[in-house]
């Protein structure tokens, strides 16, 4: 059988290879962290024309000088381009006009329950308002559009109407999520300046949806953040403590899980560190989401290899704890590889191939995690197991034993578990 507690300590040094750059990282440039955390607001656009890339949506922001802004292009299953209109009228048009326009529409499309939008732009020769439909159920007649503006204020004696479809993969709308550092105040017609910049490139774009979050909301996000992760953390110790308390010192099975647990974490948050130094990757509630989920799958795969090892300890009686410990890894390693490469290639390919580039960091976090968790729950929380029992580097402070008593302590215990048991 092969010795894989032989190699403990090489293990471990493996494990501190990759946490220390990233805690160096962290004390350093902290996280990138999104609006959920720094405050900020989110503003989601449709467009009536389709981007290649998101710094060509950049590049039309760049004169409102927005700080930390993220352009990610997500596919809305709720609205159609194709079924939806841009009315472009001039002079800017007041209420009477507006209601004359949701008048005249309905009467074209009776029975639709549609949202109209009015927006105004420019001041004096070039002023202008923009009315948005949207909410057809299926693809609107220019024709009825055009009876609908007769006699209505128009640009160049012409109403102009866009319905031209944006479609993207499975048949859904192409949009335009943005997200920056900065606050926007309705009132202070910020998103209006938004909306204004695209229109002077001649890109017709309706608002979707926009959100802000204030200071106070952020910090309490980083508050309850913090809070999660303990309380899961206390959780899971004060199960392990009860689960084993049939074994002697059950708290040292929890105190490990807890540690190599620990460990993902900081692999995960480490390198996200890195990540949003070098390449702008920023962090939101659903990074939360992601490390508490790869604290569960952690310590799941954790107390697999620490159930077999209590199972062993009352089927090897006259084996030492080193030799039982090694004897339930290698007896669960198989499991434990396999449980995880099938839930790490899923997620390698939505990573690499999603469609919806916002879900992308809470795969990469999954990814990162639970590639740590399976590494540590193997290869960590077991050998700390082993070295505490041993009472190396330090340990014996806390209770350990000097090399030469475990191995009788540990044929005594298994004997002990065998009579409970029988």
């Amino acid at each position: 059988m092969f010795n894989l507690i032989k190699y403990r300590f090489i293990f471990l040094a493996a494990s501190l290879l990759v946490i220390v750059p990233g805690v160096i990282a962290l004390f350093i440039w902290g996280l990138n962290v999104g609006i959920d955390f720094s405050g900020g607001s989110s503003v989601d656009l449709l467009p009536n024309k389709s981007f290649q890339t998101t710094a060509q949506v950049k590049d039309i922001l760049q004169p409102l000088n927005l700080k930390d802004v993220q352009v990610n292009f997500t596919q809305n299953p709720k609205i159609r381009a194709d079924r939806a209109a841009w009315i472009r009228l001039t002079p800017q048009i007041d209420n009477t006009v507006l209601n004359t326009i949701k008048s005249n529409v309905q009467k074209q499309f009776p029975g639709e329950q549609l949202n109209f939008r009015q927006d105004n732009y420019g001041t004096g020769s070039s002023a202008f308002s923009m009315v948005s439909i949207s909410g057809f159920s299926k693809v609107p007649d220019s024709a009825k559009l055009s009876q609908a503006t007769t006699g209505l204020p128009k640009i160049n004696d012409k109403a102009v109407t866009a319905n031209k479809p944006v479609i993207g993969d499975n048949n859904q709308t192409q949009a335009i999520s943005l997200l920056t550092s900065n606050k926007f105040q309705t009132n202070n017609g910020d998103i209006e300046k938004v909306q204004q910049a695209f229109y002077n490139k001649g890109i017709y774009v309706q608002l979707i949806d926009s959100s802000t979050v204030g200071g106070s909301v952020a910090d309490q996000t980083k508050l309850y953040s913090i809070f999660a992760v303990a309380a899961s953390s206390l959780a899971i110790l004060l199960y392990l403590w009860f689960s084993f308390r049939k074994v002697s010192r059950p708290w040292r099975y929890g105190a490990c899980a807890i540690i190599a647990m620990l460990h993902d974490v900081l692999v995960v948050v480490g390198i996200f560190s890195i990540l949003g130094h070098f390449f702008n990757i920023q962090i939101d509630a659903l990074f939360i989401t992601a490390l508490l989920t790869v604290v569960g799958f952690s310590v799941h795969d954790t107390i697999v290899v620490f159930d077999r090892i209590r199972e062993n300890m009352i089927r090897r009686t006259t084996e030492t704890f080193e030799q039982v410990v090694n004897a339930s890894l290698v007896q669960t390693l198989a499991r434990s590889l396999n449980t995880s490469l099938t839930v790490l290639f899923t997620l390698l390919a939505l990573t690499l191939f999603g469609s919806n580039t916002s879900i992308h960091t809470f795969t990469l976090t999954l990814l990162i995690g639970i590639a740590s968790g399976t590494y540590s729950s193997i290869f960590n929380a077991s050998m700390l197991l082993v070295i505490w029992e041993h009472g190396e580097l330090g340990f014996g402070i806390f209770g350990g034993k000097r090399k030469e008593q475990v191995a009788l302590a540990g044929r005594r215990e298994s004997r002990e578990l065998a009579r409970s048991r029988g």
